[in-house]
Parts: structure tokens; C-alpha cells; sequence
């Protein structure tokens, strides 16, 4: 194989690596991106949390106050009762005092009901908090994994790039223009070997002479993606071993077997004659 050839091969697969390496610094970024958004719900489950806490806190608040006035009112026409002349006094005060109790009674209801929303919300902090708190010592182990890999895929990028610019220097120019171009395109690579008359890369198959022309060494385009083509024999599979036509035995004709021929037998001669 030409020695140029050889050297755009392997400039083809250092461009390879580089832009998997490229690849994988570009992403972990993004990863990052992803962790930062998951601990965003996170606390903003907190921050909900807590603000649904404080609301049901206000309104408990609000309840005791309204519950001392209710009872204050209850205590306050229970002592009137005993200054009263009348029984009609007597039912309209009785009548307050029934209509206090039963707010008192449900004020009772909805304190209850607010500490049990209190008590599960005060769960969801605690689940906000722990999962909060997990996220953030998962972020910071990732930062510091994804730190470590660039630092290590970026010093194989620094080596990969010296090479890369050490092969290139032994490849034709005209070359380069072409491998360049084709490689930087939507194809990504710029090169491609063939097999069986066929591009490896676009799976078109090749006219005879241009096949017969890059397997005599020559590097050339393929007429439909582009790329430059080389054959190397090296990898080109074993040919199939060559078949043995099974010979047909021939099969013995059997004669047809000879039916037995039946003879007449003489009749006996009687004693007259």
C-alpha cells in the first residue's frame, strides 16, 4: 500500500476519534444541564411546600382568634341569662348561645382538618428536603467526575491533534482539498475502501473501470457520495472454496423377469390304438 495512502487512512480515523472526543466534552455540559434542572424541581417542591405550610398556618391562626370571639360571645350570653325577665328573652338568648356553640363546633372541624393538611405537607418538606439534598451531593459528584474526563479526554485531544497535523503532512495536497471537503460535509468522512465493486460507505456499486482502476491502486472519487476510494487487499474475504460437482450414479436397468412358458403335454395313447 502507498505510503500516502497509508497516512490518509490513519488521518481518517484520528478525525474519528477526535470528533468523538469532541463529542463527549460537548455533552457532559449537558448533563450537567439535566442534574441542575432536576434539583430545580426539586426545590421548588420545597419552596411549595413550605409556602402551602405557611398559608395553612395563617389560617389556623385566623381560626383560634375567630374561636376565642365565639367563645367569648358564648360566655358572655351564658352570663346574661340569669339577668333575663322574660321566656322569649330567655329563647333568643338561648337560640345565640346555640347558633355560637355550633360555630364553635365548626371552627373545631376545620382546625382539625387544617393540621391534618399541616401534617402532610409537613411530609412533603421532609421528602422535598431529602431529595433536595441527594441531588445536590449527586451534582457535586458528577461536577467532579465530568471535571476529571474533560481534563483526560482533553489531553487526548491535545495528542491526537499533534498527530493528526503529522500525518497530514504526508498527504498530497490535491488530496487533502478533496478529503477536506467531503469530510466537513454531512458525509463526515472522506474517505471510504471498497469491497466486492461496491463503496463500504454508500453501498453504491462501481462501474468495472473504476473498480478495475482503484484495485490497480489508484485513489479516486466514488461517483456518488463523494469519497475517496482505496482497496486493500489485506482485508478482502477468503474466496469460497471451490465447488465439486456431484457425479450422478447411475442406476442399473433392470431386465424384465421372463415369464415361464407353459408346454402342452402329450395326451396318453389309449389301448385301443
Amino acid at each position: 500500500m502507498d505510503a500516502g495512502l497509508e497516512h490518509l487512512i490513519r488521518l481518517q480515523t484520528v478525525d474519528e476519534q477526535i470528533a468523538q472526543l469532541l463529542h463527549s466534552i460537548a455533552e457532559l455540559p449537558k448533563h450537567l444541564a439535566s442534574l441542575e434542572e432536576r434539583l430545580k424541581s426539586h426545590r421548588v417542591s420545597l419552596e411549595q411546600a413550605e409556602k402551602a405550610i405557611a398559608a395553612e398556618e395563617a389560617r389556623r391562626r385566623r381560626l383560634d382568634s375567630d374561636l376565642k370571639d365565639v367563645q367569648q360571645k358564648v360566655l358572655k350570653y351564658r352570663g346574661q341569662s340569669s339577668s333575663v325577665k322574660t321566656n322569649d328573652e330567655f329563647r333568643a338568648l338561648q337560640h345565640e348561645i346555640d347558633f355560637a356553640e355550633a360555630e364553635i363546633k365548626k371552627i373545631e372541624d376545620q382546625q382539625i382538618q387544617i393540621m391534618e393538611r399541616i401534617e402532610s405537607l409537613q411530609a412533603t418538606k421532609r421528602d422535598a428536603t431529602t431529595a433536595l439534598a441527594e441531588q445536590n451531593s449527586l451534582i457535586e459528584q458528577e461536577k467532579n467526575l465530568a471535571n476529571a474526563a474533560t481534563a483526560e479526554q482533553q489531553a487526548k485531544l491535545n495528542v491526537l491533534r499533534v498527530e493528526r497535523e503529522q500525518h497530514r503532512k504526508k498527504i498530497d495536497s490535491s488530496i487533502l482539498v478533496t478529503y477536506d471537503r467531503v469530510s466537513s460535509s454531512s458525509r463526515k468522512t472522506g474517505l471510504a475502501r471498497v469491497q466486492g465493486q461496491r463503496c463500504l460507505a454508500c453501498q453504491m456499486y462501481l462501474r468495472p473501470q473504476i473498480w478495475n482502476q482503484v484495485r490497480s491502486g489508484q485513489l479516486l472519487t466514488c461517483e456518488s457520495c463523494g469519497r475517496l476510494l482505496y482497496f486493500d487487499i489485506s482485508l478482502e474475504p477468503p474466496p469460497p472454496p471451490p465447488v465439486t460437482p456431484v457425479k450422478k450414479k447411475r442406476t442399473p436397468k433392470t431386465k424384465a423377469p421372463v415369464e415361464p412358458v407353459e408346454v402342452a403335454s402329450e395326451s396318453p395313447i389309449s389301448a385301443s390304438e
